[in-house]
């Protein structure tokens, strides 16, 4: 009896675990009636099959009768790709193998103690699942959202240990009960484990790696930001040096139109003067300094692709949101909004418009532009197919996320809305 609470145990930690770490989510009541229905439909068919065939003939096709189907769930519910999928489900897999070998290695100084070994199983379940979801799952996530690459390799590893596994044992806890079977078993354990400590490492170093070429990517947005910035101060303040030294000219000549009474040449040469000066006058969005620099550069370049650009930014020099962070946000949602405003045919309808305003020691900032043909929506999140690509609004996320803030990303009617609450 113990045996078959146990293998009930076991297959709840895998499909829970596996749920958590893929991020599976039921998004509507059609998706959560055909998975009831699916699983409903799941249990009939094993519980036929195990009727004929018996508990021994049942273990025989485990793996086509059992993981099969889950895995099959799991792509249904999830919006991962199949590779990142496989690699997840074997991964939980060969945990509820591995906590099963930890009950093995102990009841093997008690003479194989069965009770033994299902106790033991049972009290290392919940510890296991608690330290994957606390400790393990974050860097699992992180690799699942950015990189798309190397889970072939992954896949090798958990699913080679559940393969020697099944294939040696076929899940019958008498056969793995000799000496023999148990040395093997161990040093498969071992090798596993010494593998995934390897790739979590990686992980890791992969995620360092990832964070510190974002860093400086935005110091390379920040220096290319100031020294357009910086040109453009150069440029206003060498014109200001030849208006100022032909000031002398100019006045002379709207002195003499004016005692020509000629009043409506000298106000059209006014104008003149003025829409000079204007053209080359440096733009200020905000009082921070730094900011005011991404705004300067990634407005310029959306002015270059004919994108009207709307701003009423209210930001005070220093706030409770780093600049490093601030930056990350405006450079983010302006980027993406040029992106998307770039590829409407007609200039007219190329609009961006920043707001950012406090308010009860709250920052609320929103950018709003149009876009053409239809954004993907992932948990509430815009998603792209393209490698890379959506970065960004998980980055804004994640910042918001980290000032204990919100974040919103909606499309509608040809509007796309970033909104973020610090």
């Amino acid at each position: 009896m113990l045996d078959y609470i146990r293998s009930l145990i076991s297959l709840v930690f895998v499909i829970s675990l596996g749920y958590i770490l893929l991020e599976c989510k039921i998004r509507n009541k059609r998706q959560f009636y055909l998975l009831v229905l699916y699983t409903i439909l799941w249990v009939f068919c094993d519980g036929l099959i195990l009727y004929n065939l018996g508990y021994v003939g049942f273990r025989n096709y485990y793996p086509l009768l059992v993981h099969v189907p889950i895995i099959l769930a799991f792509l249904f519910l999830s919006d991962f790709k199949a590779i990142k999928v496989f690699f997840i489900f074997f991964t939980t897999l060969a945990l509820a193998l591995s906590v099963s070998l930890i009950g093995l290695i102990i009841s093997y100084f008690f003479g194989f103690n069965r009770v033994l070994f299902n106790v033991v199983c049972f009290v290392v379940y919940p510890p296991t699942w608690f330290i994957v979801y606390r400790y393990i799952r974050p860097s699992f996530l992180y690799m699942l959202r950015n990189t798309d690459k190397g889970w072939l390799g992954f896949c090798v590893i958990p699913l080679s240990f559940s393969t020697l596994v099944f294939f040696t044992s076929k899940y019958n806890l008498d056969t793995v009960i000799t000496e023999r079977a148990f040395v093997f078993s161990v040093l498969l354990f071992i090798l596993t484990l010494a593998a995934y400590v390897l790739i979590l490492r990686f992980f890791q170093q992969t995620r360092e790696q990832i964070t510190l070429q974002n860093e400086q990517n935005l110091l390379q947005a920040q220096v290319a930001a100031a020294h357009l910035y910086l040109d453009a101060l150069q440029e206003s303040q060498n014109t200001t040096i030849i208006y100022r030294h032909d000031m002398r000219h100019h006045l002379n000549l709207i002195k003499a139109y004016l005692a020509d009474n000629h009043q409506d040449t000298a106000q059209n040469y006014i104008t003149e003067v003025e829409k000079t000066i204007a053209e080359v006058e440096v733009e200020k969005y905000c009082n921070n300094y730094t900011v005011n620099l991404i705004l300067y550069s990634y407005i310029t370049k959306a002015k270059d692709e004919e994108i009207a650009v709307e701003t009423r930014i209210d930001l005070p020099t220093q706030t409770a949101v780093s600049d490093m962070d601030l930056c990350v946000i405006f450079a983010n949602a302006i980027e993406n909004a040029v992106n998307a405003c770039k590829l409407i045919p007609n200039a007219s309808d190329r609009i961006i418009k920043i707001l950012c305003k406090t308010q009860n020691d709250k920052l609320f900032i929103q950018f709003t532009n149009r876009y053409a043909g239809s954004i993907m929506f992932a948990d509430d999140m815009p998603i792209s197919s393209e490698e890379n690509h959506g970065l960004g609004t998980k980055s804004i996320a994640a910042i918001a996320k980290k000032y204990g803030g919100v974040s919103s990303f909606s499309a509608e009617g040809g509007v796309f809305k970033t909104s973020i609450i610090l």
